[in-house]
């Protein structure tokens, strides 16, 4: 197989919220501009973000490096600048790599290149992760993936949200453990587009629903709750706002799963969800699963 084209790359370190500007300030630029989430172990808030710009061609450092200090000054940031190149290589194969199946308790997840590779008594899920978060490898995902697998096993829920779904992934393993009805919730519209797509091809759309939503008081969550099961796998700030919306959410006897924390914050969400949770029957912490520095939370709503 032929080998793909050389790239080469510009990037700048950009907070979270910030990532839109800078991409609105460089959508002319190179052939392509994204940008990716950049874990940082032991950081207790939100990762940071790269802003890449990619060419087919040695871009200009001096002009470049310029441009990218101004941009840092418009947006009152440092200006943290990298340059790589991406030599030729066979692209699909390396991307197949990155993309190998990956198990969590019953679950099986993969790509088309692995069509046909499912396990016996495994419960496949074709993903397609597109421009949004969650191809099941994170270990917050991971954890997610466990937790819904093990409640399932003993009491498949009636009906499910998955608040900040990302990919459909978590919708999607809930579905085919036996969830008869699950809501897919996301702030990001191309997130709830990506969903559809994989709830398609997994022929799940006719279980599970997908909507642009930013907080769990929307009135089309609510609408359809309260739920026995919500998971939300975000970042620790999100969860600790959203903590009264989504314990308000869990019908009695239920259960919440919270992900995409670290270890250290487990303490600071336990005591805000504990403290939601007397408003609307009580939240207790049934169980912790620790993977690779982060943790996931099951709470069990009284009944």
């Amino acid at each position: 197989m032929p080998l793909s084209p050389e790239f080469w790359s510009v990037e700048l370190d950009v907070p979270v919220d910030l990532v839109p500007a800078a991409e609105d300030l460089l959508t002319d630029a190179g052939i392509a501009v994204s940008s990716y989430e950049v874990v940082q172990p032991g950081m207790a808030m939100s990762p940071d973000w790269r802003v890449q710009v990619l060419f087919d061609a040695p871009p200009d450092e001096k002009e470049w490096r310029k441009r990218l200090k101004d941009v840092a000054a418009g947006l009152d940031i440092p200006a943290v600048i990298r340059f790589a190149h991406l030599p030729a290589q066979d692209w699909v194969r390396h991307t197949n790599k990155l993309n190998a199946p990956v198990s969590a308790g019953r679950f099986f997840l993969y790509g088309a290149h692995d069509a046909g590779q499912v396990p016996p008594g495994r419960l496949g899920i074709l993903l397609d992760a597109g421009l949004a978060f969650g191809t099941g490898r994170a270990p917050s995902t991971y954890g997610c993936l466990q937790a819904i697998d093990d409640l399932c096993r003993v009491v498949p829920p009636r009906n499910m949200l998955d608040m900040g779904t990302g990919s459909g992934v978590l919708a999607m393993a809930a579905a085919k453990a036996g969830a008869r009805t699950v809501l897919a919730a996301d702030i990001d519209p191309v997130a709830t587009d990506v969903t559809r797509d994989n709830v398609k091809l997994n022929g799940l759309s006719q279980r599970i629903a997908a909507l642009t939503a930013s907080r769990p008081d929307d009135p089309r969550l609510t609408a359809a709750g309260p739920y026995d099961l919500v998971v939300a796998n975000i970042l620790a700030g999100p969860l600790c706002h959203m903590a009264t919306g989504l314990a308000r959410l869990v019908a009695g006897g239920g259960h919440l799963v919270l992900s995409g924390l670290l270890a250290k914050e487990e303490r600071l969400i336990v005591a805000r969800y504990r403290a939601a949770g007397l408003h609307f029957g009580g939240l207790s912490l049934a169980r912790r699963i620790p993977r690779e520095g982060w943790h996931t939370l099951v709470f069990r709503r009284r009944a």
